[in-house]
């Protein structure tokens, strides 16, 4: 394993050159650079712990421009932006739903507040020059170096926190024991070999003892990276915090990638195409497959237990999960087959379904849907954030007999933002648990809440204390 910072700094330096961060095609419109680190971003912090201004960013060359200025007192956030040449700029994002024309002054500088809003972290971009329904030239703040990584149509965005007027939020860091955050290196059999990579979470005080711990596999959404949970989602401190407070179990949380691709920053860029897959990428909307004939004469381990030969992803000792259903598309069977061995063998997991988790928020939160329920005995704990089904009873048959799940399953917990698109869906898989008599928790409805990361750093602060209980 990589030494954690170390890793997470060739991560983001491999980031930044693969071009995700680029806004050269706005070169045009003279937006200047960033100020070096420490200066007038730290003053402002400053001010803002005392109640005033926080000016994050700034940018030399045509005078100053800080954006994004909090204010913490009447819990507005002032963003501005130097583009002289444009026609038109706009604020867009996941701040309060809308966009947000701008105003320009005789200096060049785009300027718009927005609130009152609530205190937490949003994300927001300038758009340039939109043309009708033609989309602009999308740009984050050069002079904010907290920044959200995405790519195809959810592209990196800009950070900004509100802070609580009432001291740390529950996604903030606080003085209490911290976790651990490494980034794992594998090469996945299932997808041909490609090198890949896992965030991995391991609690306060792991590497001083000799505890086993539950995992939970968490996957992000679309547009999203494995790194998305930590650098956006806070999932560390989240769960450092709630730790801490003895409202959450101790436990092990694996983010891998839920595309069918290498690993960010690894190596040249590669897709895998799975020649028999029935979905190409992700697991959302995969037909579960029946599951395989064993050789005549072959052992056949129980179901949920472990097998006795190597998986092709693990190494050390680590034992091939056995599904209830072998999976069609390339991310279920690396899941499966590739990942769980891995870090069954290489990190001190409990190796029982009770003490698995799948989770995931949207396009993860379908992946779970899919690889979870043909699955009841790999996993005894899902957790679906921003998604749901309307068919998964039609789809998933087996997972809706009722006496037969409810004796496997811990915990089956549905969240999603009061606002969200996707809300039908998730009532109605919901509605046919209901239905089936397949016990579950009540539907999380957070109020206000969109298909944004505000909701799902809540939705995990919700369900964590839940889990493995």
């Amino acid at each position: 394993m990589s030494t954690p910072t170390h890793s997470i700094a060739r991560r983001l330096l491999a980031l930044f050159c693969s071009g995700l961060f680029s806004v050269s095609a706005l070169d045009a419109l003279a937006q200047a650079p960033a100020p070096a680190a420490g200066g007038a971003a730290a003053a402002g912090r400053a001010g803002a712990a005392a109640g005033g201004a926080l000016n994050v960013g700034s940018a030399r060359g045509g005078g100053t421009v800080n954006s994004p200025e909090v204010n913490v007192k009447d819990k507005t956030i002032t963003f501005r932006f130097r583009a002289p040449n444009a026609q038109t700029v706009t604020l867009i994002g996941e701040i309060d739903g809308k966009d947000h024309p701008m105003t320009k002054d005789a200096n060049g500088i785009w300027s718009v507040t927005v609130g009152p809003l609530a205190p937490d972290t949003y994300n927001y971009q300038f758009e340039v020059d939109r043309q009708g329904a033609t989309r602009g030239v999308v740009a984050m703040d050069p002079g904010n170096p907290y920044v959200k990584l995405g790519f195809g149509t959810f592209p990196p965005a800009s950070l900004v926190e509100l802070p609580s007027p009432s001291g740390p939020a529950f996604d903030d860091t606080r003085d209490v024991p911290h976790g651990r955050v490494q980034l794992v290196t594998y090469h996945s059999k299932s997808m041909g070999g490609i090198t890949r990579t896992l965030w991995v979470y391991t609690p306060p005080g792991y590497e001083k003892g000799s505890t086993k711990y539950p995992v939970f596999y968490l996957l992000h959404g679309s547009g999203n990276t494995d790194s998305s949970w930590f650098l956006t989602g806070r999932e560390n401190t989240i769960m450092d915090n709630l730790i801490a407070e003895g409202k959450a179990k101790p436990m092990i949380i694996v983010n891998p990638f839920g595309y069918a691709r290498t690993g960010i920053g690894t190596g040249p860029d590669a897709t895998y195409t799975d020649p028999n897959a029935a979905v190409g990428r992700g697991g959302a909307g995969a037909a579960p497959a029946a599951a395989a004939t064993p050789a005549a004469g072959a052992a056949v381990p129980a179901a949920g237990n472990t097998a006795a030969t190597p998986a092709p992803g693990g190494r050390g000792g680590a034992a091939a999960i056995v599904p209830n259903a072998q999976p069609t598309d390339p991310f279920s069977k690396d899941l499966l087959n590739d990942i769980i061995p891995y870090i069954e063998a290489n990190f001190r997991a409990i190796k029982n379904a009770d003490s698995r988790a799948l989770g995931g928020l949207s396009m993860g939160g379908g992946q779970t849907i899919s690889i979870g329920m043909p699955n009841p005995d790999v996993f005894h704990s899902l957790v679906v954030m921003s998604a749901g089904s309307a068919n998964a009873d039609v789809r998933f048959p087996a997972f809706f007999d009722a006496k037969v799940t409810n004796k496997k399953m811990k915990l089956i917990w549905v969240g999603i933002g009061a606002d969200d698109g996707g809300v039908t869906n998730a009532k109605a898989l919901v509605s046919a648990l209901e239905k089936a008599g397949v016990k579950h928790e009540p539907i999380w409805l957070l109020q206000g809440g969109r298909h944004e990361w505000p909701v799902w750093r809540h939705a995990l602060f919700e369900v964590a204390p839940k889990l493995f209980r």
